[in-house]
């Protein structure tokens, strides 16, 4: 017997521990792979593709070493409470919060608002033909926030009209980075409720989101809810690796490519 448990210690349990042992360093601190799961990253990602994810830039960001740029693809889980963000494992049927894939389009710092389909981050707007060259965006607005008498009332998102009363936590962050209304927004405001764009200027340690998918109802990011914090973020997808190959209108062609960050970003 004492034979036999060292043929499986010495032939199955360690080589397959040492083995489980290395993919959990490599997963850990070197390098992941997520998959993409639905259009919200269109036409930058496609569903079903598989994106490469370099562990080590998310623990030197950890350790304040390293910082997210606008414009980079990051994997992060939204707030806890975020509409559809919980996903359903399959056969086993347990519920967990899933990982989201979108742009990072403002960092801390900035002033960020979206006015009739256009992104505006410290005063510029974005000239995203990354996206507008492949499809059409839908003129939404966003943040609107609803004041009387100078005092906030209400706050518009994606997902509705939130009264302060009603405000769902995950969206707090968002109404204490509003930037205060214009005296023009305050005049009116003495009349009568008045609705505008708001501006949101982002925390220290905060991100504004979005997917490139840019139609109605084609993604659900920061508009929805919010800015998020980087510990949120658990990496920057630079590669995309699966499928090697793909058949389009022009034929079989290769798949691989990297997730640069498009000009329109690059502001400073």
């Amino acid at each position: 017997m004492r034979v036999f448990l060292e043929y499986l210690w010495k032939e199955w349990f360690r080589q397959v521990g040492e083995a489980l042992l290395v993919a959990f360093l490599v997963t850990t601190f070197v390098f992941t792979t997520v998959g993409v799961v639905g259009n919200s990253m269109f036409p930058t990602l496609r569903n079903g593709e598989r994106v490469l994810v370099p562990k080590w830039e998310a623990w030197l960001v950890r350790f304040g070493l390293w910082e997210w740029r606008r414009g980079e693809v990051a994997i992060l889980k939204p707030p806890e409470g975020t509409p559809y963000a919980v996903a359903r494992f399959p056969v086993l049927g347990f519920s967990f919060r899933a990982f989201f894939i979108k742009r990072i389009v403002a960092v801390p710092g900035d002033e960020v608002y979206v006015d009739r389909g256009v992104v505006y981050v410290n005063g510029k707007p974005l000239d995203e033909r990354h996206i507008s060259d492949h499809l059409a965006v839908w003129p939404d607005s966003y943040p609107g926030a609803c004041y009387k008498e100078g005092r906030l009332t209400r706050v518009i998102t994606q997902q509705g009209e939130f009264s302060l009363a009603l405000l769902p936590p995950y969206l707090k962050p968002l109404v204490s980075m509003l930037e205060p209304p214009d005296a023009n927004t305050v005049k009116r405001s003495e009349l009568e409720e008045t609705c505008v764009v708001g501006r949101i200027r982002l925390a220290k340690d905060y991100y504004f989101v979005m997917g490139d998918n840019r139609g109605l109802g084609g993604s659900e990011d920061s508009r929805t809810f919010g800015p998020v914090h980087k510990s949120a973020i658990a990496g920057r997808a630079s590669f995309v690796w699966w499928p090697v190959f793909v058949r389009d209108e022009n034929g079989v062609r290769l798949n691989l490519r990297s997730l640069p960050v498009p000009p329109a970003y690059r502001l400073n």
